[in-house]
């Protein structure tokens, strides 16, 4: 072909000769190129620095050691390690058991562990005279919280100090939980740490020399007898019963202590609220701890504690006591874990023709809810007598006094007497015997945290309120119609809650039936919140839009617009703690909500502004609000418990409230403000709603 190359037998010969020529040459070394160089020499000196600086790590690491070693043993120097207190305790203890007990356990703690207990959320040194941590500041006085509370026209003045209107409010942009939370704060009359009740001895206490050392804290939740009679105790979750002119002039005189011959009028005039909280050895303070794997038996206490005007607490007027031991004590001595967890206690009207409220109910609730009639008064000191208590109850009281047999755990205080009636156990069982059964004969409903309130019966005569219980606030919102009518309780059979009210599921959880429940849903949904929460928050699925927390308020809306207000929660991905406000119509069998807030959290303790503050003296905690891994400037758990008017100022209501478990703080906050959070544009746009 043409361009092709002709392989003669010349041409080969010539190709085979130059093959050869070639295979004879001699390979070159080809040098490593000078960057390649350059990089060998860096690599070996970055080998020598690493060595060094791992054997500077090894000197501080062996210093240190060294110092700490030293310090241990400087301290050790001047603390006894012998389970045996010195004569100098002894007296200071006044002898008394349990004290004296606690106080090994903590000694013999101390000579077990290093003196600086590096698991702790805070380093400082323990304090083994009891003296407050080193983080409490000795100057303030209890004289200071009259510098706390601010009059509304202070707050006028002050108003530049004030946190100010989140823009997201004009703009219609998320707002973040902490920005909301601060400028609802931001309109409170004064803000408060509640003290701890007297009631509790110091045997359930963390000392406050302990009291940032984590390591400590959790072992006072397995130290001591199984029964958790040594194990310290947590207040938290408060909820105030206003004791004002809707309450029988009787019940108000057993509370305030007026009945009592030795109790002054002056005396029982303080008394403005009875405060219910929980008592428990289950908490969140440095670290805390939960329910399972522990050694010792799970106790939550009813906390009950008389309050003034100013919500301080009376002096020897509370009484601690743990219901589900005196209601079952063969269950509670059964099971590890309480079936009652937070409490709450109801006034309700239980005389037809009596339109003042003249019973109390106490509920309790753990994964459902149980509810029994209480008795509460106020004595001068213990006692087991109940001479003179005429109420509707004929029960003894719970002793005061350890009766022989009676556990000395089970009642705590000298100043609450308590009873409940003596024959809980309904006559025909036949729905089940046993523990869990028991409990369901008494149930509520089979979940927790429900609300109840009372409007005009527009169905009856108008002359006796009607009671109802929300089960729902939002959405899947349902009420149920109640009842607290009785003419005595002294047995099971005297009062039903619901009257012929059926059971889905007795068996296993003592769910009552829907069917004598009202749904109250828009069939286009509900009333959109006020704000929208930060981008990108995920809502814990298992709580859903919404929970109940704490209701009912009598809201003034303008134009004789009356709703009642309540607060709900959410929990986030991360179990950070929302809440909302919400606003519902009083007209049954509805009672549509007609307006929500956006989600907002509450603030923690504040030691510049909080009344009381200095009387907390475990260590600022350092969790914040994780929401979907946003965090923000207020504690993870913040539980409104309680919303009630505040006595002094009508126009301001009393929100308290539980932190991470460990301690109780209320804010006393004006409608107005509140309002406006159902109300953000000032359009009356709940007017739509409230057809």
């Amino acid at each position: 072909n043409s361009g092709s190359l002709l392989l003669t037998k010349p041409n080969l010969k010539a190709v085979e000769d130059s093959k050869m020529q070639h295979q004879r040459r001699p390979k070159r070394i080809i040098a490593p190129p000078r960057d390649a160089q350059k990089r060998s020499r860096c690599n070996l000196w970055n080998f020598f620095k690493a060595f060094a600086l791992v054997l500077l790590l090894i000197y501080f690491c062996f210093v240190s050691a060294l110092l700490r070693s030293k310090h241990a043993l400087d301290l050790a120097g001047i603390q006894t390690p012998a389970s045996v207190p010195s004569q100098k305790e002894l007296s200071s203890k006044e002898n008394n058991p349990q004290d004296l007990l606690i106080l090994a356990l903590e000694r013999e703690f101390l000579s077990k562990k290093s003196p600086v207990d590096h698991g702790s959320n805070d380093n400082s040194d323990i304090n083994i005279d009891d003296e407050l941590p080193k983080y409490v500041d000795k100057e303030k006085d209890s004289d200071s919280a009259r510098t706390k509370k601010r009059s509304a026209e202070q707050i006028t003045e002050e108003d530049t100090d004030m946190p100010r209107r989140p823009s997201c409010f004009d703009h219609g942009t998320p707002c973040k939980f902490d920005e909301v939370g601060k400028y609802l704060e931001g309109a409170a009359l004064f803000t408060i740490m509640h003290k701890q009740s007297d009631a509790i001895p110091n045997h359930r206490r963390i000392p406050p020399s302990m009291a940032s050392n984590a390591t400590y804290i959790a072992s006072r939740r397995s130290l001591g007898p199984a029964n958790g009679s040594m194990t310290a105790l947590f207040e938290y979750n408060p909820t105030l019963l206003p004791l004002n002119s809707e309450l029988d002039e009787k019940l108000l005189d057993y509370l305030t202590g007026r009945y009592h011959p030795d109790i002054t009028d002056e005396e029982a005039n303080k008394v403005k609220y009875l405060s219910i909280s929980r008592a428990a050895n289950l908490h969140g303070c440095t670290g805390g701890n939960r329910k399972n794997g522990q050694p010792t038996k799970e106790q939550s206490y009813l906390n009950l504690v008389l309050l003034d005007a100013d919500l301080q607490p009376i002096p020897d007027a509370s009484g601690a006591l743990l219901p589900f031991y005196i209601l079952f004590p063969k269950c509670y001595k059964a099971e590890t874990l309480s079936a009652f967890q937070d409490y709450q206690i109801i006034a309700a009207r239980s005389t037809k023709g009596n339109r003042k409220k003249d019973q109390l109910f106490m509920t309790a609730s753990d994964r459902k809810t149980s509810i029994f009639p209480i008795d509460i008064r106020r004595v001068l000191g213990p006692t087991n007598d109940a001479e003179g208590w005429n109420t509707k109850m004929k029960s003894k009281p719970v002793p005061m006094i350890p009766e022989e047999g009676d556990s000395p755990d089970f009642f705590y205080g000298k100043g609450l007497q308590v009873r409940f009636m003596d024959d809980i156990a309904p006559k025909n069982r036949s729905l089940g015997t046993g523990c869990k059964y028991d409990l369901n004969y008494h149930s509520m409903d089979w979940k927790k945290n429900y609300h109840v309130f009372d409007v005009p019966d527009v169905h009856g005569s108008g002359e006796n309120p009607a009671t109802y219980i929300e089960l729902r606030p939002h959405w899947t919102r349902m009420t149920r119609k109640i009842n607290f009518y009785a003419d005595q309780f002294i047995k099971y059979e005297d009062w039903e809650l619901v009257p012929n009210g059926t059971f889905a599921n007795f068996w296993n959880d003592g769910r009552r039936s829907e069917t004598d429940a009202q749904a109250n849903q828009y069939k286009g949904g509900e009333p959109p919140e006020q704000f929208s929460p930060p981008k990108n928050t995920d809502w814990d699925a298992s709580v859903g839009f919404g929970r109940g927390t704490a209701c009912c308020v009598d809201f003034d809306f303008g134009n004789n617009e009356n709703f009642k207000v309540g607060i709900s929660h959410s929990t986030t991905e991360g179990r950070g703690y929302v809440s909302r406000f919400y606003a519902f119509d009083l007209r049954a069998p509805k009672f549509l909500v007609v307006a929500t807030s956006g989600p907002f959290c509450f603030g923690g303790l504040n030691n510049d502004t909080d009344i009381n503050s200095e009387t907390h003296y475990f260590p600022p905690q350092k969790s914040k609000l994780n929401a979907t891994y946003a965090f923000y400037d207020c504690p993870s758990v913040t539980f409104a418990s309680g919303i009630t008017e505040y006595h002094a100022d009508k126009n301001y209501v009393v929100i308290s409230y539980g932190v991470n478990d460990c301690y109780s703080r209320s804010i006393v906050v004006s409608k107005e403000r509140i309002i406006e959070f159902l109300d953000v544009n000032r359009t009356e746009s709940w007017k739509p709603w409230n057809w």
